[in-house]
């Protein structure tokens, strides 16, 4: 007997365009945050989980999923999300470049956003702000938990690049976070089991 899930990639492959709606009002979401994690800009977050959704449509007839549609669709996501970073490499660099001259908030907007930062926002924050490469490789090695040579492979570089760019990440989401000094033990012991240091 199908499951609710196989019977809606049933009705997918049949054409049923409600069917895509139920997945997409499903999964847009988390998708949304699977992108965001390796490109930190809403925008082109949008735009990337809409494709998935077309090329999901456009591959409905051949579809073969074998894992869940969550992991399924997860993967698709960290894939595409890793094509846009090697072909918008430059534009990425120059856009990070930029961030510098970003004008400051209020003084009372900034006092605002600290008292409801959380450790996620601090972590978040700190993890966005790390060069394009370390913030790649953390977020695929920590939250798609690839191996060091998984993500070699996707990225066209050696393994001790990878084992580079963890280190260099740790150091700089510890220094990142020493500011929050309410936070930065519990971070950093985070981080060590994080990393299993």
């Amino acid at each position: 007997m199908e499951t609710p899930e196989q019977q809606l990639l049933s009705a997918l492959r049949f054409g049923n365009e409600g069917a895509l709606r139920q997945i997409f009002d499903r999964h847009y979401p988390l998708l949304l945050s699977d992108i965001f994690r390796l490109i930190p800009d809403e925008s082109t977050c949008q735009d990337l989980a809409q494709e998935l959704f077309v090329d999901l449509w456009n591959k409905r007839e051949s579809l073969d999923i074998h894992t869940s549609l969550r992991a399924y669709l997860r993967r698709a996501a960290v894939n595409k999300s890793l094509n846009y970073i090697k072909a918008n490499r430059r534009n990425l660099f120059e856009d990070a470049d930029d961030l510098g001259h970003l004008p400051d908030t209020s003084a009372s907007d900034t006092k605002k956003r600290e008292a409801q930062e959380t450790l996620e926002d601090a972590l978040h924050v700190a993890i966005s702000a790390l060069p394009e490469k370390c913030r790649v490789v953390f977020n695929l090695s920590r939250f798609e938990q690839l191996s060091h040579r998984e993500i070699a492979e996707k990225l066209g570089i050696s393994v001790k690049t990878i084992e580079n760019q963890i280190t260099k990440a740790m150091k700089m989401l510890r220094e990142a976070l020493t500011n929050h000094t309410e936070l930065s033990s519990v971070v950093i012991l985070w981080l060590k089991c994080l990393w299993g240091a």
